[in-house]
């Protein structure tokens, strides 16, 4: 399956670095999905869940707003705070 970079990173430091297969982050909008290869993209990011998909595997990651940019096939997310659940 293919796979994409993501790295969430907050002031403290980076919260999560590695290969992920899909992204269902909080957008202002609604809830956005990312799969690799997506179109570049930059969006605000509310209080929420961030769903990562990897190995088949899901993970959450529990931010409290922030930013996601989609850019070359890796997927970053600057978050006020940031949780993995």
């Amino acid at each position: 399956m293919a796979t994409m970079k993501l790295e969430i990173v907050t002031a403290e430091g980076t919260v999560y670095s590695g290969e992920v297969e899909s992204i269902v982050a909080p957008g202002e909008a609604g809830e956005l999905g990312i799969l690799p290869n997506h179109a570049p993209l930059l969006t605000s990011l509310k209080a929420g869940n961030l769903l990562v998909s990897e190995n088949g595997n899901r993970q959450i990651v529990t931010i409290s707003g922030g930013f996601l940019e989609m850019l070359a096939n890796k997927v970053t997310v600057l978050a006020d705070s940031a949780e993995l659940s």
